[in-house]
C-alpha cells in the first residue's frame, strides 16, 4: 500500500493532484463495483444435477454480463477478439463454444465465421441460454444455443473444427472435467482445436487489486495445469499453454491429429 501511495503521489506532482485522485477515485469505484457483483453472482449460483455433480449454475443472467464488463474494465469485445485469434477462428468453420454463458463469445465467433460458417453455444442454465438467444435474435446473428452439461454434449462425434470452454471449467467439480475434456475432444474434426481459458498465475497490479482475480488466484494456476494434462490424457495430439495476453488470463490450446 505504501508503494502505491507514493506512486499516486508521483503522478500527483507531474500530473497536477486533481488527475491522480481521478484516477484513484475511479480505480476504486471499478474494483468495488466488481466486487458486489462478483458477491451477487455467486449468491445466485447453485449445484446444477443429481447431487451437484454437473457444477456450479449461474442463475443471473444479466448480472452476469455486467459482472463481464466490470472484469474487463468496458473491453469484453478485445477480450473475445483475443480468444478468438488465440484459437485460429476463420471464415467458414463450424465452433461450439461450451459454458457460453450470455453467449458474448459464440456471438463474435459467429461475427468471425461469416454466413458459410456456423457456431453452437451450450450452458446448463436456462436462465443463460434464454439470455443468449435474446442477445443472437436482437443482433441479427443466427447462433444456436441449448441447455446441456460440459460432461454430455448433445452432437455428433467430429462435428466441430473449433471448441471453444471460457472461464467455465472452475466452474466444474474435479471428478467431471475429466469427463468434459473428453466431450470437447469427442466433438472435433481431424484437425480440430480446442481452447481452454482460465485465470492464471496472476502478476503485477491487475492480479493484486481487481476481485474477481483475487477470488479464483488461489485455485486457477492448478486448473490450467490440470486442463493440460486432461487434454493430453483425452487423446489430443499436442497441447500448448501461455498467457492470453489479457487481464490475467491464461490458455491451453489443444490441436487433433
Amino acid at each position: 500500500l505504501m508503494h502505491w501511495t507514493s506512486w499516486w503521489a508521483a503522478i500527483g506532482a507531474v500530473a497536477g493532484i486533481h488527475v491522480s485522485v481521478a484516477i484513484a477515485v475511479h480505480l476504486g469505484l471499478a474494483l468495488a463495483g466488481g466486487g458486489i457483483l462478483v458477491a451477487a453472482v455467486r449468491s445466485h449460483a447453485r449445484p446444477h444435477g443429481v447431487s451437484g455433480t454437473t457444477g456450479a449454475t449461474l442463475h443471473s443472467a444479466r448480472f452476469y454480463d455486467w459482472l463481464a464488463s466490470a472484469y474487463t474494465l468496458g473491453r469484453e469485445a478485445q477480450l473475445r477478439e483475443r480468444t478468438l485469434n488465440v484459437a485460429g477462428v476463420v471464415a467458414g468453420e463450424t465452433v461450439l463454444d461450451v459454458g457460453c454463458g450470455t453467449g458474448t463469445l459464440a456471438l463474435a465467433a459467429k461475427r468471425r465465421v461469416g454466413v458459410s460458417g456456423s457456431v453452437y453455444g451450450i450452458d446448463a442454465s436456462d436462465e443463460m441460454i434464454d439470455r443468449a438467444r435474446a442477445k443472437s435474435a436482437r443482433r441479427g446473428l443466427p447462433v444456436t444455443f441449448e441447455v446441456a452439461a460440459a460432461q454430455s454434449l448433445p452432437f455428433a462425434n467430429a462435428t466441430f473444427d473449433v471448441v471453444l470452454c471460457s472461464l467455465a471449467v472452475h466452474h466444474l467439480p474435479e471428478d467431471a472435467r475429466a469427463g468434459a475434456v473428453a466431450e470437447m475432444r469427442r466433438m472435433l474434426k481431424p484437425e480440430g482445436r480446442a481452447l481452454i481459458v482460465e485465470f492464471s498465475r496472476g502478476r503485477g497490479v491487475w492480479a493484486l487489486l481487481h476481485p474477481v482475480a483475487l477470488l479464483h488466484a488461489r485455485k486457477s494456476p492448478r486448473i490450467l495445469d490440470e486442463a493440460e494434462a486432461l487434454m493430453k490424457r483425452a487423446g489430443f495430439a499436442s497441447v500448448t499453454t501461455g498467457p492470453l495476453g489479457f487481464g490475467g488470463l491464461g490458455y491451453a490450446l489443444a490441436r487433433c491429429t
